[in-house]
């Protein structure tokens, strides 16, 4: 059976209204607390970045419990004078 690929319509942004929106994955600081793998949908043609209201719920749980939520750990850190 020959089944024909169907292209997902793109997605608009509501800032600009181009077809230029893509799911992304961003790391963000909040309060001091780095918060990685986020999900987001980005324009690459204005820069509207936005997260989904459950994204936006957890997040704020995290920094409002944040030892609930997170772990620390050690990273290497280069500093350019």
């Amino acid at each position: 059976m020959n089944k024909a690929k169907v292209k997902s319509p793109k997605k608009v942004c509501a800032q600009c209204g181009e077809q230029s929106v893509r799911d992304v994955r961003r790391t963000r600081v909040y309060k001091g607390i780095v918060i990685e793998n986020i999900p987001a949908t980005f324009c690459s043609n204005c820069g509207e970045e936005l997260y989904d209201l459950a994204t936006m719920r957890l997040i704020e749980r995290i920094v409002a419990e944040p030892d609930v939520y997170t772990s620390m750990v050690t990273r290497p850190v280069a500093r350019v004078a």
